[in-house]
């Protein structure tokens, strides 16, 4: 019999029917139906969402858009959760593993923040939006990058971390950062990072791998809105442009996504920037750009068209900005 973890890393794009695998329990929040499965046989739990089909009945793309976030991460280097596309009960969706470890507790960004009572930090949740009565025009304020990099300064990296040995949480956390602008991830909220705390002292708290990448390559756009995009480079360029870090503290617009990940890349020890700049200059999206190329079950031609220019186009933007700032 193969291994679940080969069964995994040689058909990531095989969609599972996950309908007979039980409900734990449900996550609340979120724009779709999120629920945590187990996984037959195994004490493996699985956050499922399905994609989410608006008013005018055309399914949106978050299956495919986790997949190929994740898939671009491993090729990047990046330590993110596995998933895999799925169905349940006729739904497409996808399914997510758990990142959270037995015997550590998963404590989001902004328990975290809170936790270091990080200056100007305010925490925000859904329909309650952060607000600095001190500060009034300042969106998300207190979820900054220098507040991050304090946080996690003494935190580990990810367990499944494959860099150089010294970096700190932070100097992993900028790698989320490019992976973001890579994927066009406007998401990173301080519910979309997390620091894995142990249960007994003796062992570290550790930064989580990264997860919830739905939110991403134009998952919700249209296939005529790809198609014109794809067809013509700077109305391409400009879409890029428009993806912002907007879940950050920001006054008026916020940074582009890749000004963002370049600030970031400058907060982190130099030896870390500089191992990151190496590994985007060496990325091989092949392996994407061939499934894509071969078409990914629940995606159409347009969307497989409109991500590859997508990737191809951020990647040239981020090589050039880190060139001419790290």
């Amino acid at each position: 019999m193969v291994g679940h973890d080969v069964l995994v890393a040689e058909q990531p794009w095989e969609r599972l029917d996950v309908s007979s695998w039980a409900v734990v329990r449900v996550e609340q929040g979120g724009s779709t139906t999120s629920l945590w499965l187990e996984e037959p046989g195994q004490s493996t739990r699985w956050l499922y969402k399905t994609t989410l089909i608006p008013q005018n009945q055309q399914e949106q793309g978050e299956d495919w858009s986790e997949v190929i976030a994740t898939q671009v991460g491993a090729k990047f280097g990046v330590p993110c959760a596995e998933t895999r596309l799925c169905e349940r009960d006729g739904r497409r969706g996808s399914v997510s593993r758990s990142v959270r470890p037995v015997g550590y507790a998963l404590n989001e960004g902004r328990v975290i923040l809170t936790r270091e009572a990080a200056p100007g930090y305010i925490p925000h949740a859904e329909g309650q939006p952060a607000e600095d009565p001190n500060r009034p025009a300042v969106r998300r304020p207190g979820h900054t990058l220098e507040n991050i990099r304090v946080a996690l300064a003494e935190v580990a990296p990810p367990e499944t971390f494959d860099g150089p040995q010294g970096f700190c949480g932070f100097d992993v956390f900028a790698g989320y950062l490019v992976l973001d602008a890579l994927i066009a991830n406007r998401d990173r909220h301080e519910q979309n990072w997390a620091v894995l705390t142990p249960d007994l002292i003796g062992p570290v708290e550790r930064l989580s791998p990264s997860y919830d990448h739905a939110s991403s390559l134009g998952y919700n756009l249209s296939d005529e809105a790809r198609g014109r995009y794809t067809a013509d480079p700077r109305a391409l360029l400009g879409f890029a442009e428009r993806g912002t870090a907007w879940r950050f503290e920001h006054q008026g617009r916020p940074r582009t996504l890749v000004g963002h990940a370049v600030e970031g890349l400058r907060m982190c020890a130099p030896e870390a920037a500089q191992w990151w700049q190496r590994q985007l200059a060496s990325v091989d999206l092949a392996p994407v750009f061939g499934a894509l190329d071969e078409g990914v079950t629940g995606m159409s031609d347009d969307a497989g068209r409109f991500v590859r220019a997508l990737l191809e186009l951020n990647l040239r933007r981020l090589q050039d900005a880190l060139a001419s700032n790290i």
